[in-house]
């Protein structure tokens, strides 16, 4: 952990797998997670399990890095990258097996449950894109249809793969009816003031958490033939503005 005033970034020990802990010196208190990734799957089973024994991040005052090998499964690289207002997530996948994985995909957690000015259990502060220019809190479309009594929720992205091909989806089997028009998501601090998002430019869904709250906008890795590598990108955005600041600059 670094000095007062500088970024502090950490292995978490309360949730281990793959999870760093940070905090920004512009909001000291307000403490965000990433868990990257959470898992990895495809449309058969999962490849990178969730509780896999976690790693040890290398890190240093701008950045964290890890690597995992599962045997005759895949081999998995992450880097972290932190820079002002936003942190660059990336994921490269080695497929070690001797089947072709279709429609893989990346469940990688933005958490900021232990954030007391982002929390927002009740998804009124929470948005994600319905349309261009236009997001909706979450709140307003469990309101016009609830998806379930579960804190878990996917959404599937336009133009993106059906949720029942996924197995992640088919283990949380809680969806909502609503698409959503891009790969992103974001929550307002309940001053108003700060905005946090998450992006992926080829989405595989949006996922939310309204128990230990947390977004997703998880990235399609596609199919991975025996052999091959795929590299993914996830961008999360921590900065002074409002949903209007977010959407343009993710549109930009």
């Amino acid at each position: 952990m670094k000095g007062i005033n500088t970024l502090k970034i950490w292995a978490e020990t309360e949730i281990p797998h793959q999870t760093l802990g940070f905090e920004m010196p512009e909001l000291p208190g307000e403490t965000f997670r990433l868990v990257v990734p959470e898992l990895i799957s495809d449309t058969e089973e999962a490849l990178l399990p969730w509780g896999h024994p976690s790693p040890k991040w290398n890190i240093d005052q701008e950045s964290a890095r890890c690597s995992i090998e599962v045997s005759g499964t895949l081999r998995m690289a992450a880097q972290v990258l932190f820079q002002p207002e936003k942190i660059d997530v990336v994921v490269t996948v080695c497929n070690l097996s001797d089947r072709t994985w279709e429609q893989a995909n990346l469940f990688t957690c933005f958490a900021y449950f232990k954030a007391p000015l982002f929390d927002d259990t009740d998804l009124t502060r929470t948005y994600f894109p319905v349309g261009p220019g236009t997001w909706k809190p979450v709140g307003d479309m469990y309101a016009e249809h609830s998806p379930g009594d579960g804190p878990y929720t996917f959404f599937a992205v336009r133009g993106g793969p059906t949720l029942s091909d996924l197995w992640v989806c088919r283990q949380i089997k809680q969806n909502h009816t609503q698409e959503v028009s891009r790969g992103a998501a974001c929550v307002v601090s309940s001053c108003g003031q700060w905005v946090a998002g998450m992006t992926s430019s080829n989405p595989a869904y949006v996922f939310n958490n309204r128990s230990d709250c947390c977004i997703h906008a998880d990235p399609l890795l596609g199919t991975i033939k025996p052999g091959e590598t795929t590299q993914a990108l996830s961008t999360v955005h921590i900065f002074r503005g409002s949903v209007e600041d977010f959407d343009a600059r993710i549109s930009g």
